[in-house]
């Protein structure tokens, strides 16, 4: 297994259980991936001079399901809140609290908490996850940007020039 040289380090148990709680009891704002992918060759060197980070983006949702949903600790709107509400009202996104409308572009998610995803990263140039081929819970169906499918039946969806 790979070290992973990631900042903050990683924590005890305790402290994982603690921030757990801080999320469930509203201590703790949202939940946030640093995602940084490195290719291979930063992080394939002396610990001192590899890259700093790893990916969590693509299971960000399948791990808080897997820790927070099944462990009782969050509900799915808290979910929603930790995870698309209140970090879009923090950096200031516009239309983040506008309810859904005809005509209206969309972002949306849409997860299916019985499904599974098998954590590949195949989306991303480096593979360098605490998660990679575990099976979590959960997978995301489809999604839409800005009224844009970009995912569909689980799938990214080739947008070719219209990207």
């Amino acid at each position: 297994d790979p070290i992973y040289k990631v900042n903050p380090p990683l924590r005890t148990n305790e402290d994982v259980l603690a921030v757990r709680e801080g999320v469930a009891d509203g201590t703790i704002d949202i939940v946030a991936t640093d995602h940084a992918p490195h290719p291979a060759e930063s992080k394939d060197c002396a610990f001192d001079e590899a890259a700093f980070g790893m990916l969590g983006l693509e299971v960000a949702i399948n791990v808080v399901q897997k820790a927070l949903i099944e462990t009782g600790l969050l509900n799915w709107a808290d979910v929603a809140r930790v995870l698309s509400i209140t970090p879009a009202a923090i950096g200031g996104v516009d239309g983040y609290d506008t309810p859904f409308a005809l005509g209206a572009p969309a972002h949306l998610a849409l997860h299916d908490p019985s499904g599974e995803k098998l954590a590949t990263m195949r989306y991303s140039k480096s593979q360098n996850n605490p998660y990679r081929e575990l099976t979590l819970p959960g997978s995301i169906k489809h999604t839409f940007y800005r009224g844009i499918q970009t995912v569909a039946d689980s799938q990214v969806v080739d947008l070719g020039a219209n990207a």
